[in-house]
């Protein structure tokens, strides 16, 4: 080889190492964050947080961020609490008894959930059509630790029954064992969350949701939390997590198809189980949409996030009412917006445009 042919090649992987290098240095200096996703199994009705992990949003903040499903609320907001993650998902049942009681450290930074995700669901045919017909019935929950069997009884109570004598919960799990229990009339309805409900009807149990009290329907439900002490000495992390995942959300909303089957690529077990591609798609967008619907409302205006302090404070009441917690616990304490404004600080329009232009071709 000639000199500068051999001082070129030299060169030239010498700048593939140092490149190399970089990147390896530029991955490692990623500050790695736990999320905690309050389900068993990701699916689509979390498609904004894969979107926000496949396409980079996290890393474009700096962050490595793992997706963990830990089972439910309860354990998100005490794992968070304990210091075993950095943000958690979290619906605020639970939450809100362990900052009453003291126990739990944790506090709302941002709001997913403008609307509670639980509805009394009934077959076609049933004679029950307002929730003051659920007198002397049985309601299928997924267990009876469910948040299901609390909101059944604020259902019947808000009717005028009595929420603790005149319905009965019954324990019908999840999949083909709870599609059977309605089916057969063990019971004479269910209370489950939208996505469960969704996943019921694309399997083909056709069901009704019976209207629920307006005051009800509307508390605020799942938002992200952290230790008030990450609050206070990490704020730039967590503006970056929910950066990351209103990103997501604005993705999943311009094209919703890609974002399931970004899901499905990531979590092969979420995909509908249907021959036809097109309708498992279908369906798909069905249970992720149906979520997507109340991850937003017109009273934020243009602030993904916003959390309304009237809201919060119906939702710590009516905890109050059902018993759920003793007394009522300061609203600042739950919740801040203080870091709403930096969340929103991005190119909406950008992160838009690429969602409608990605390629479902690429990701089938």
């Amino acid at each position: 080889m000639k000199p500068n042919l051999m001082s070129r090649s030299l060169i030239a992987a010498m700048a593939l190492s140092l490149s190399f290098g970089a990147s390896a240095q530029s991955a490692s200096a990623l500050e790695k964050v736990r999320l905690l996703i309050p389900v068993r199994a990701i699916d689509e009705a979390f498609a904004p947080f894969v979107v926000a992990k496949q396409l980079g949003y996290f890393e474009k903040e700096g962050y490595d961020v793992s997706l963990l499903a830990v089972g439910g609320s309860n354990e998100a907001a005490i794992q968070i609490s304990a210091g075993n993650g950095e943000v958690g998902a979290a619906s605020p049942g639970e939450a809100l008894v362990g900052m009453q009681s003291g126990k739990l450290d944790i506090r709302y930074f941002y709001s997913l959930y403008y609307a509670n995700i639980w509805s009394v669901a009934v077959l076609p045919d049933s004679p029950i059509k307002t929730m003051a017909d659920l007198k002397g019935m049985k309601l299928g929950v997924q267990s009876m630790g469910s948040a299901g069997t609390t909101f059944g009884r604020a259902f019947a109570t808000q009717a005028g029954l009595d929420g603790q004598k005149d319905i009965t919960f019954l324990p019908i799990g999840m999949g083909a064992q709870a599609i059977t229990s309605v089916k057969q009339k063990m019971v004479d309805g269910v209370v489950y969350w939208d996505a469960a409900l969704a996943k019921f009807i694309t399997s083909g149990l056709d069901l009704r949701i019976v209207p629920s009290p307006e005051n009800l329907r509307t508390l605020p439900d799942v938002g992200l939390l952290a230790k008030p002490e990450t609050i206070e000495k990490n704020p730039k992390m967590l503006v970056g997590v929910a950066r990351a995942v209103a990103k997501g959300y604005d993705f999943t909303m311009a094209n919703p198809e890609a974002a399931v089957l970004m899901t499905w690529k990531t979590y092969p077990e979420a995909r509908v189980q249907d021959a036809d591609p097109a309708k498992a798609l279908a369906a798909g967008v069905m249970v992720s949409q149906g979520r997507m619907k109340i991850w937003n409302t017109q009273k934020t205006g243009e602030k993904h996030g916003l959390l309304f302090a009237d809201d919060w404070t119906r939702l710590i009441q009516f905890m109050v009412d059902q018993k759920i917690m003793p007394a009522a616990v300061p609203v600042d304490r739950v919740i801040t917006n203080q870091l709403i404004d930096q969340i929103n600080d991005y190119d909406r329009a950008a992160v838009i445009a690429e969602g409608k232009k990605a390629d479902l071709d690429n990701l089938k």
